[in-house]
């Protein structure tokens, strides 16, 4: 089971972006080399509370002291001591998020590990440099100074349960701006590690953080366990985002499709021995209802086992979704939509017999047609129209009659790498005057679109222009069995299909290929794509690689 069995009409998700966890922290370790800037946080005591203060305000208000210069154990009697102490100081620590120096990064724990069948991650931090320093305070006014910092060859660790479940009570009682941040719905990077990065590092999502090798009960080891990720993100140059992320290496159009609500999950890996977990960006589109997590256990795998080493994820689109998108994306003229609408005519006839003539009247207006979304199969979108209208008067040798019909297949299927969009439309006529009477399909007239999908050298989703075949069957008035033996019969039937080729000259045309060449994934200024097929279910499935990340 892979990608290609995916089925997402099966569980209603309109998009589904899913990366494996070793991309994820691949990415991420790519940042954590880099390291990010140094932040410093400072605390003094406002009586019983620690408050923060600006660390060189401090360091002047201290005699000039830093207190990372004074060492673990420094005696109270210590003039720095004492300095320290007559600014109220209370702790201050320093630290710089990257690899810690002197340790294998083989050895670390994975920056994030996926649970399965969760919306719950480990997210492990780690630093390149971290120091802390206290005023301990002891009994009769004694003064304990701490001072430690990580030592080469060692990590210190943050390492904890994030919940990334956006639709939990927790996550809904939060304010509507900070909902809309964490999901970053509309922002072009918002499946990219920075975004990742924000909700990972939000405090509201944190659970339990805790820090080893600090000492208990105290006020730094309290702040440590509360305070400090979310003081520390926003100490970065006052960037909760931290000012990264993954581009787009060249320019992209913006999202054809607009993502209105997103969530996070790990399904079961099924199947294959070894596939990996991945986590997945459940997404709808267009304002759909998101479903919740219990639809995303999908019964295949994202990436299998041989897939590992080349791809990081898949995307993979709803197959109505994509229909929905390719019937309402405007071309500059019309959209799909409309053009199938100018096809489809309402036909109207009235006859009046005023001896010893017979007048013919005769209307077709376009008509908005049931378009339909076939749940399975190659067809994902169908159109069968027809309208018949008919009247006569007087008797059969004096009197006349007519009948006016009108139909209209449209279908777009899909299937591998193509698609295909046929079209028939057919006007038929039937005209009788006295004893006399000729008929026939005045216009029959069908055209076979086939398109190919696939990625080009920057990584885009991209549609070829149509291979086309046309077919034109109409008969005219004398010719190809109507009958040729009264000339106003003939007129008229030349006047009914003048008039309805006069309408659709223009409009029964090829489908003009930017009704679907402009569709970009959303994402796709996030991840280069490296392929795009359409599954055996009919979805649009591209394997993904990240785009080089930049600072």
């Amino acid at each position: 089971m892979s990608a290609q069995d995916s089925n997402l009409s099966s569980t209603g998700f309109d998009y589904v972006v899913a990366v494996t966890q070793d991309s994820v922290n691949s990415t991420l370790a790519e940042y954590l080399y880099g390291g990010l800037p140094e932040a410093i946080l400072c605390y003094v005591y406002d009586g019983d509370q620690p408050v923060p203060i600006d660390f060189a305000t401090f360091v002047a208000n201290a005699g000039n002291t830093d207190p990372f210069t004074v060492p673990d154990g420094t005696p109270s009697s210590d003039a720095r001591v004492q300095n320290l102490n007559n600014a109220y100081f209370a702790f201050a620590v320093k630290a710089k998020l990257g690899l810690p120096p002197g340790v294998d990064p083989s050895s670390l724990p994975p920056i994030i590990a996926l649970k399965p069948g969760q919306s719950n991650v480990t997210y492990t931090l780690m630093f390149s440099e971290f120091v802390a320093t206290e005023l301990l305070f002891g009994p009769r006014d004694s003064m304990t100074w701490f001072n430690q910092a990580q030592p080469s060859g060692t990590s210190w660790t943050f390492s904890g349960a994030v919940d990334l479940d956006f639709q939990d009570a927790s996550f809904e009682s939060l304010p509507p701006d900070v909902q809309n941040r964490l999901k970053g719905v509309g922002d072009p990077d918002m499946f990219g590690v920075q975004q990742l990065y924000y909700d990972l590092n939000s405090s509201d999502l944190e659970q339990g953080f805790q820090f080893s090798d600090q000492p208990s009960n105290s006020v730094l080891n309290a702040f440590m366990t509360s305070d400090f990720i979310d003081t520390y993100w926003k100490a970065l140059d006052g960037g909760e985002v931290l000012g990264y992320a993954a581009k787009q290496v060249t320019a992209t159009s913006p999202s054809s499709i607009a993502v209105t609500d997103v969530n996070f999950f790990t399904p079961d890996a099924v199947g294959s021995d070894g596939a990996p977990l991945t986590l997945n960006y459940l997404c709808a589109a267009n304002d759909d209802q998101l479903p919740d997590t219990t639809h995303a256990g999908f019964g295949w795998n994202w990436i299998e086992p041989g897939e590992v080493s080349q791809y990081d994820g898949v995307a993979a689109l709803n197959r109505n979704t994509f229909a929905g998108y390719l019937l309402n994306t405007f071309n500059g003229i019309q959209t799909l939509s409309e053009y199938i609408g100018t096809n489809c005519l309402t036909t109207d006839v009235t006859l009046q017999c005023k001896a010893p003539d017979v007048y013919y009247y005769f209307n077709l207006w376009y008509t908005t047609p049931t378009i339909t979304f076939p749940a399975s199969g190659p067809t994902i979108i169908s159109v069968a129209f027809s309208s018949t209208a008919s009247d006569e008067c007087g008797g059969p040798l004096l009197g006349g009659s007519m009948e006016l019909d009108s139909t209209y297949d449209f279908s777009v299927s899909v299937q591998g790498d193509t698609m295909t969009i046929t079209q028939h439309l057919v006007i038929y006529t039937y005209i009788r005057c006295a004893g006399s009477g000729a008929g026939g399909n005045i216009v029959d007239k069908s055209i076979t679109d086939v398109y190919s999908i696939g990625v080009d050298d920057t990584g885009s989703v991209v549609v070829s222009p149509p291979h086309s075949s046309v077919a034109d069957k109409s008969q005219t008035p004398g010719q190809n069995g109507f009958l040729n033996f009264f000339t106003g019969v003939n007129q008229l039937l030349d006047y009914t299909k003048q008039y309805t080729q006069g309408c659709f000259a223009t409009a029964m045309t090829d489908i003009p290929v930017s009704f679907v060449e402009n569709f970009v994934f959303p994402g796709g200024t996030t991840f280069s794509f490296s392929d795009a097929v359409f599954s055996d279910n009919q979805d649009l499935v591209a394997h993904i690689t990240y785009a080089d990340p930049t600072r």
